[in-house]
């Protein structure tokens, strides 16, 4: 008897519905997977197994009791059912709440921090990529979307570059093994870089790329790797140690890819700028070669006695031009000179004749024979001249002077002027 798939999927759906345990359980485990979109959808393990689950956002109002992270150990409570679409058993979600941090996440830290100490991640350890590389190791899998998408990348930025594959498979139990192997490989081939790329993927996909013996392999290579895993989880250890970290392969086949476009131009510009360079120096040369030739016709003894006769005409010329003018100069100073001590000296009459003139009219007008000229006398006792009436006392010979003649006389009486005593 024939089913058809829906009929198949209807009877396991409701084998699953039938049983109880599936109807009400509760279910603990390590978030590997989450995304978020109409509905929350996401992946516990325990290390061994994987249990799809989703919560419908209306039971993650009420029973989203923490926050979903990769690496994160929880508690789901829900029921089991078949999912007739997609052809799979999922849990559905109604309360999921935070027991702690999964084996897995613990153990990766518990790495990472121990070789962090051992200085595997430390920066200074990390080899540049080389700015030209002629051949480049693509550590991926053999006829894979992430190869071709590398390829291209290279086709289209630098055909002259040679890829060589060193395939391995980069998923499941064992890949980080082949990793290694092909890393070597490589490094053997004489290679540039390394890319060691895959598309994306879950954690519990991407496990192999946090193996301790393939982070040491990146770390003991002698060749710059670059990562180039596809991840948005928290831990894939290869990231660390790996000397140039990128999100896609595509990114790091464009990092390492550099445009042959640019570098032809770049080779032109060099190439142009070296002939402008030389055509510099050529000239350059030349010029130096002119002038030693003028140089030596310089130097030439009959060159030297040419110049010392043209030097000594000069100098008679110039010696002839110095005297006369230095002679014209001369007397052009004595004339100015002449001139202005002759105009000093007639400024200095005119003015010693004003000050004369003030200081007679001074002397005149001080003169005691203007006072004598008005009517006053000028009185002597014994050619001393009378300041009082008490130098007068009667019977006193006196003296007097007129501003026409003197004349002699003697003191009848004197008196006092009233208010005086």
């Amino acid at each position: 008897m024939t089913y058809t798939v829906s009929q198949i999927t209807a009877y396991l759906k409701n084998l699953f519905e039938g049983q109880a345990i599936l109807r009400s359980l509760e279910v603990e485990g390590e978030i590997s997977e989450y995304r978020r979109s109409s509905q929350l959808y996401f992946t516990i393990t325990d290390g061994n197994a994987k249990l799809p689950c989703v919560m419908f956002l209306d039971s993650a109002r009420r029973g989203l009791l923490c926050k979903l992270e990769i690496g994160k150990r929880v508690k789901v409570s829900g029921r089991i059912t078949v999912y007739p679409n997609a052809g799979r058993y999922q849990l559905y979600a109604s309360r999921v709440e935070e027991v702690g941090r999964g084996p897995l996440n613990e153990q990766l830290q518990q790495l990472a921090r121990a070789l962090k100490e051992e200085g595997l991640f430390d920066p200074e350890h990390k080899k540049p990529l080389p700015p030209y590389p002629k051949r480049v190791g693509l550590v991926t899998a053999n006829n894979s979307a992430v190869l071709e998408d590398m390829r291209r990348v290279f086709r289209e930025r630098n055909p002259y570059i040679q890829l060589v594959l060193s395939p391995c498979r980069v998923q499941g139990n064992g890949a980080a093994k082949e990793i290694c192997r092909a890393i070597r490989r490589a490094e053997r081939a004489g290679v540039d870089v390394i890319i060691v790329g895959r598309g994306g993927g879950s954690r519990d996909d991407l496990l192999e790329f946090s193996d301790e013996q393939l982070v040491r392999t990146v770390y003991a290579c002698e060749v710059p790797i670059v990562s180039a895993v596809g991840h948005e989880i928290d831990y894939m250890l290869i990231d660390y140690v790996a000397d140039v970290q990128v999100q896609t392969p595509t990114a790091a086949a464009e990092r390492v890819a550099f445009p042959v476009d640019d570098f032809l131009r770049s080779i032109a510009d060099m190439h142009y700028a070296l002939v402008k360079g030389v055509c510099r120096s050529v000239d350059g040369a030349r010029e130096r070669v002119v002038r030693l030739q003028q140089g030596m016709r310089h130097l030439s003894p009959k060159a030297q006695l040419e110049r010392r006769r043209e030097l000594l005409s000069l100098s008679r010329e110039r010696m002839s031009v110095i005297v006369s003018a230095g002679i014209a100069d001369e007397r052009r100073a004595a004339m100015d000179a002449e001139r202005n001590l002759r105009h000093r000296m007639r400024e200095s009459l005119t003015s010693c004749r004003s000050r004369l003139g003030m200081l007679e009219a001074g002397l005149t007008a001080m003169s005691p024979y203007r006072l004598l000229e008005q009517g006053y006398a000028f009185v002597t006792v014994d050619g001393r001249p009378v300041k009082g009436i008490a130098d007068l006392p009667a019977g006193t010979l006196m003296k007097g002077y007129l501003a026409d003649g003197q004349f002699e006389a003697q003191v009848v009486s004197s008196q006092e002027k009233p208010g005086d005593t």
